[in-house]
């Protein structure tokens, strides 16, 4: 008892400075939360033990210095501690998704984490993420918690941090002075490495999507097309045009095709008379920004958020234009797109043959379908937004009689599987949407004699399986791989539909050997339903030089 007194009474003694505590944070954040860094720094630096260790040191030093200029402005009693704790708790979360996914914390990844629904969420929750975040967060919290701090008054305090600040701006231009050929020419030829800088670049991002949250609300909704009408109808018999558009989810173009993969994954469709094309790349590599993106009257090269937020859509035009839209939502929300036209989410059906307690399988979206062309016949436009492969845990996204590729990964953290399994269990994913594909053309068959008939399949954006140590997805575009960026595009159309819009054989075998984007969604719809408008634009039409019949 006196022993355990003694000692307490010692550590009340040992009284820190907040400069000494916001540099032990700041070392202990270099060296813990930023794996990533370092793995990418070695790398793009060629930096080891035995060659450029100078250069090693000076980023080390330089990061320490630029943590603690960044923690010692916080120093005022009744501030330090829980920031100091938020920030430990902040980094150990971040560390564990950069390490495990490979993935970049920034406002798109941000974006997307706000918009996902629970079930997602739960999808990426493990044991293992509990006990890092423990150890590299929540413990050390409580030793800064525990730790005794000498704080002065206020104007001497203020002082304190002052000089901190000073001495740790001085030292970070020394460091940077010191190699500064190597600090220009790596950040200059690497400039992702600020992206894996934990936890100031997902603090920066967080701000910047803060800022364009709080911008947004204060704008009003900006029109588009209003001007839109609809040429005469040239489909035989007058048929009104029936177009669905499957919006697949986290589908890679090598994974998903017809031909050209050692494995089947769409024998159905293979059935069809698909025109597929390969050369097809998303507008981002997150669901948040690829959906509202390939919607809007944006190209990728210039797509601003906030624009694509407060404006009208693809959507919006259509429905100037007088066709009828359908919005059927089967993952974590259209983010925004559908908010002004029809909307039915399969969250709200009952139906216990498609669902169970992780959601819905695909099917889903045709339940009932048919019941949305009772109304007088006319122009429509639907969107099937699929749950698709969604990740990580793949296995969860197809019934069991489509585990086809065996063994399967049955676990949300990928490093748990081997590649292979990883692969099996997203391949059945695709297997699977390629039997919901197969029943929407039959539905469209179905409903051949009162309508001319479209179906055209995309994905948001791709996914990486653990090439170069990478998975899932939502890497910023410049420096995202080819995985994730890579999307399948495939269209089906019936024979009243093709002889009414001129897509014959030939005009189509011409343009599904060209390069496409996302960006050619928009066009290309308005020209399927033959829509006038200013906005529109033919040359990027995919079919514009398919002239249709006079």
């Amino acid at each position: 008892m006196v022993a355990a007194k003694s000692f307490d009474h010692r550590v009340s003694r040992l009284r820190v400075t907040t400069s000494v505590l916001a540099l032990a944070v700041a070392l202990f954040l270099v060296t813990t939360a930023n794996s990533s860094f370092w793995s990418a720094a070695a790398s793009a630096a060629d930096i080891s033990w035995r060659g450029n260790f100078g250069f090693f040191a000076a980023i080390f030093v330089f990061l320490v210095a630029a943590f603690t200029l960044a923690i010692a402005p916080f120093g005022l009693r009744f501030l330090f501690k829980p920031f100091i704790s938020a920030l430990l708790v902040l980094a150990s979360v971040n560390s564990y998704f950069m390490d495990t996914y490979g993935v970049v914390i920034d406002d798109g990844m941000l974006r997307n984490t706000i918009q996902t629904d629970p079930r997602e969420v739960d999808g990426l929750l493990s044991p293992v993420l509990f006990w890092h975040v423990l150890w590299a967060g929540v413990l050390p919290a409580l030793v800064v918690w525990w730790v005794p701090v000498r704080y002065a008054t206020f104007p001497r305090q203020l002082g304190r941090q002052i000089l901190t600040m000073a001495l740790a701006l001085a030292v970070a231009g020394a460091a940077l002075y010191s190699h500064y050929k190597e600090f220009s020419l790596v950040g200059r030829e690497n400039r992702n490495l600020r992206y894996l800088i934990n936890p100031s670049y997902s603090i920066y991002s967080a701000g910047k999507l803060l800022a364009a949250e709080l911008s947004a609300g204060e704008a009003a909704l900006r029109p588009l097309g209003r001007d839109a009408y609809q040429r005469q109808h040239s489909s035989p018999g007058g048929k009104p045009r029936l177009v669905v558009f499957v919006l697949g989810e986290t589908v890679r173009a090598h994974n998903a095709t017809l031909e050209g993969y050692e494995r089947r994954t769409m024998p159905l469709m293979a059935q069809e008379e698909i025109v597929k094309f390969d050369s097809v790349y998303s507008c981002g590599t997150a669901t948040a920004v690829s959906l509202p993106c390939m919607f809007s009257r944006q190209n990728r090269s210039s797509y601003d958020e906030f624009v694509s937020d407060n404006s009208e859509n693809l959507l919006d035009v259509l429905k100037h234009a007088g066709v009828r839209v359908l919005w059927r939502e089967n993952n974590s929300g259209c983010k925004g797109v559908c908010a002004r036209v029809k909307t039915q989410n399969t969250a709200q059906m009952d139906v216990p043959n498609y669902c169970n307690e992780d959601g819905c399988f695909d099917e889903i979206l045709l339940y009932r379908l048919d019941e949305s062309l009772n109304e007088p016949s006319r122009d429509t436009f639907i969107v099937l937004h699929q749950q698709g492969n969604h990740g990580p845990e793949y296995y969860k996204r197809y019934p069991p009689e489509f585990r086809k590729f065996q063994p399967e990964c049955r676990s949300n953290r990928p490093q748990d599987c081997s590649r292979q399994e990883l692969i099996n269990a997203y391949d059945n994913a695709i297997l699977y949407t390629d039997f919901v594909l197969s029943r929407v053309v039959k539905f469209l068959k179905r409903n051949s004699d009162r309508y001319a008939s479209a179906m055209i399949y995309m994905s948001d954006h791709g996914e990486s399986l653990g090439e170069s140590g990478i998975y899932l997805h939502g890497l910023p575009y410049l420096i995202a791989p080819h995985e994730q960026t890579h999307v399948p595009l495939m269209v089906w159309t019936s024979s009243d539909f093709r002889k009414g819009r001129g897509l014959e054989r030939k005009c189509m075998s011409q343009v599904n050997d060209q390069e496409y984007s996302q960006d050619n969604l928009f066009d290309t719809v308005l020209g399927l339903f033959a829509v006038q408008t200013q906005v529109y634009r033919p040359g990027q039409d995919i079919f514009a030089a398919c002239p249709p019949p006079p």
